[in-house]
This record gives structure tokens, C-alpha cells and sequence, in this order.
């Protein structure tokens, strides 16, 4: 379970990462701003999941999901393979997550 737990850490990181560095590399506009808000929100979600906060279990499911869904409705717009990573990242994510909230809520 840590090592799950971890993965959806460390990919939640990186991508967080990836998110705010397009504040540098892109024009400022709005759907920058909002990537960039989720690139904090994802950096918060992992840092609290490095910890092991059972909340950030149910944060993982559900914030990079609605990153997801922007992320596809995105890909009709403008396809990059960018997004095809950050849609990548989030499914995995999103299913480690889940995982987590089941197996958390499972008596031992």
C-alpha cells in the first residue's frame, strides 16, 4: 500500500512541477491560470499523501479527475502531447487513489 501510496505521491509531484513551470514557458491567459492552480493544488495533494493523510487518499480521486476531464475536453481543442502526459499521470493517479480509499476502508 506505501508503495502506491508513493507513486501517486511522486507522479502527483512531478506533474504539480510540470503545471506551475508553464507559468514561466507560457503566455498568461486564463486556462494558464488554471493550470497553474491545479499544479499547486496537486503540489499540496502530494505533499499531503508523502504524510499519509487519509484525507489527501480522497483528494487524489477527485481533484485530478476534474484535471482529467479538462485535460480531455482540452485534447478536442488543441491536442498536445503534453496533455496526453498529464491525462496519463492523472488516470494513474486517480486509479491509486482509489485504491487506497477502498483498501483504507477495508477492516484488517
Amino acid at each position: 500500500m506505501n508503495r502506491i501510496r508513493y507513486l501517486a505521491a511522486g507522479l502527483l509531484c512531478l506533474t504539480g512541477v510540470i503545471h506551475v513551470a508553464q507559468l514561466v514557458v507560457a503566455k498568461l491567459d486564463a486556462s494558464t491560470i488554471i493550470t497553474v492552480l491545479f499544479g499547486v493544488a496537486y503540489l499540496v495533494i502530494s505533499f499531503f499523501l508523502f504524510r499519509g493523510n487519509r484525507t489527501s487518499y480522497y483528494l487524489g480521486a477527485v481533484v485530478p479527475d476534474i484535471g482529467l476531464l479538462l485535460a480531455i475536453a482540452g485534447m478536442f481543442m488543441n491536442s498536445t502531447f503534453l496533455a496526453a502526459v498529464f491525462i496519463a499521470i492523472d488516470v494513474i493517479v486517480v486509479l491509486g487513489c482509489v485504491y487506497l480509499v477502498v483498501s483504507s476502508r477495508s477492516p484488517s
